[in-house]
């Protein structure tokens, strides 16, 4: 086996909610568990990444960490004509306080097709977070299954949903996550680096969703000088990067006006008819979820109605 000092990449798959008291290097041989000072600033402020990447030096087998981005056998639904893109069944979700369960998703069936533009909405506590969190393979369900192109999700190791993530989903969530000493270009960079792409095709991407977002004058700056709405937007163009089938927004008009926030949901329609994207939106407003084509209500963990607007189509 070949061992090489120098510098390597490291990936390491984050579960929204969870702060991490160590980070894991994947098969190094030398660094099996560094502890970070900075771990919980880290986690906390890249949240919305479904793949971090964190540059270590030091000695590494070559061979073994190679092996480490293998995909896993994909354990795919029964029917080999799956046309959903996402399906649940009998999705439940509890957290453990004590003596006291929550039931956060209690029992959920859900059949998304591709291609389709969905609204969730539902009270504050009602479960519609945590579903989304479970659509995307960002939470482990306490029971029943999540099918993402018909795999069963849950018969995949870290490695495999981190790669399931990376490649299919793009997360947008309301407090951005965008890194603020980081510039916008640097932000955006981050869920492409594990796709080995060149750096000029990784630049022509940047700019162009730069361009379709507006922000292409702003590449150079940090977050932190631009305004809610923008830095929404920056958030929305670097869920993009790696062209995901499936969009997962929560709550991504929260933080904006009501101006910002309709031409955001006319960007994520846009998205879906002209790309073909599926898209699926966290909300509590009515309006925003009228955008969509079809709403979600979501109470106590459950679905109790669904709504269809086929003027949304139009």
């Amino acid at each position: 086996m070949k061992k090489k000092t120098g510098a390597y990449l490291s990936l390491l798959s984050v579960t929204l909610g969870a702060v991490p008291n160590c980070l894991h290097v994947l098969k190094a041989t030398l660094l099996q568990g560094v502890t970070l000072s900075l771990t919980r600033q880290i986690a906390s402020i890249i949240l919305g990444v479904a793949v971090i990447v964190i540059l270590f030096s030091g000695q590494v087998d070559q061979e073994s960490l190679a092996g480490s981005h293998s995909p896993n056998s994909n354990v795919r639904s029964t029917d080999p004509k799956n046309q959903y893109v996402i399906e649940t069944k009998n999705l439940v979700k509890k957290y453990f306080l004590g003596s006291n369960v929550i039931n956060a998703v209690n029992g959920i069936d859900l059949k998304i097709r591709k291609g389709e533009f969905i609204s969730i909405m539902g009270p504050s506590g009602s479960g519609k977070s945590t579903l989304l969190n479970l659509l995307g393979a960002l939470d482990k369900p306490t029971s029943g299954k999540v099918f993402i192109d018909g795999v069963d999700i849950s018969q995949l190791d870290d490695k495999g949903l981190a790669k399931l993530r990376n490649e299919k989903v793009g997360f947008v969530f309301q407090a951005y996550n965008l890194i603020a000493r980081s510039t916008v270009k640097r932000n955006m960079e981050l869920p492409s680096l594990v796709k080995r792409c060149s750096k000029e095709e990784r630049m022509r991407k940047i700019e162009e969703l730069l361009s379709i977002v507006g922000l292409k004058d702003k590449m150079y700056r940090k977050p932190t000088t631009l305004s809610g709405g923008e830095q929404q937007r920056v958030a929305i163009a670097r869920a993009l990067m790696n062209d995901p089938d499936i969009i997962l927004a929560d709550e991504p008009t929260g933080n904006v006006d009501s101006k910002t926030g309709c031409m955001i949901m006319n960007f994520f329609r846009r998205l879906n008819r002209e790309k073909g994207a599926t898209v699926i939106v966290v909300t509590h407003d009515p309006e925003v979820a009228r955008i969509t084509d079809r709403v979600i209500y979501i109470r106590d963990g459950r679905i109790f109605r669904e709504e269809h607007f086929k003027e949304a189509s139009a």
